[in-house]
C-alpha cells in the first residue's frame, strides 16, 4: 500500500478461516478513507451461520456458484453476476446452494475485518456450548446481534 492506493494481487491478502467459509481481505479500507472493506469469500455447502445483524451495510456480489441470502423477511437466490445489499441492522445469513460458491463481500466501514479476524480459527471441534459462547463473545465485541432461537432477534 502506498499513500493513495492499496493493491492486492491474486493470491495475496489476509486469509481467514471462518466456521462457514474462507475469507480473504482484499482491501482493508485504508485507502478508501475507512468507507468500506472488500473480501473474497469462498464457501462450501454447509450449515449456514446463524441469522445475525451487523451495525454496518454489506453487499454480496456472486462470482460463481449459487447462494441463498436471507435478509429480514426477504429470501433471494443469487447466481454469478448477481448483487444484493443488506442494510445495517437487518437480520441476515447466507446458504450455499451449490457444492461451493465464491463471492465478493463489500462491507461499509472497517469493522468487518476485525470481526472476521476474531472469528478466524474458532475451533469447530469445540463442544457446541463452548463454540456458541465464543461466537457470542465475538459478536458482542463488534456489535453484531445474533438471532435468538427460532430466528427472532
Amino acid at each position: 500500500m502506498t499513500g493513495n492506493t492499496e493493491l492486492c494481487r491474486m493470491g495475496e491478502g489476509r486469509r481467514l478461516t471462518l466456521p462457514d467459509a474462507t475469507v480473504t481481505a482484499l482491501s482493508t479500507g485504508a485507502s478508501a478513507g475507512g468507507a468500506y472493506e472488500l473480501f473474497l469469500v469462498e464457501a462450501p455447502r454447509t450449515a449456514p451461520a446463524p441469522m445475525h445483524a451487523e451495525p454496518w451495510a454489506k453487499s454480496y456480489h456472486v462470482l460463481g456458484g449459487r447462494i441463498l441470502v436471507r435478509a429480514g423477511t426477504d429470501v433471494h437466490e443469487l447466481a454469478g453476476g448477481d448483487t444484493i445489499t443488506v442494510a445495517p441492522g437487518t437480520m441476515n445469513s447466507f446458504t450455499v446452494l451449490t457444492d461451493t460458491a465464491t463471492f465478493l463481500l463489500i462491507a461499509a466501514g472497517t469493522s468487518m475485518s476485525g470481526f472476521f479476524g476474531a472469528l478466524d480459527g474458532l475451533a469447530p471441534a469445540q463442544a457446541p456450548d463452548e463454540s456458541a459462547r465464543a461466537l457470542r463473545a465475538v459478536a458482542d465485541r463488534y456489535g453484531v446481534a445474533l438471532a435468538a432461537e427460532g430466528g427472532a432477534p
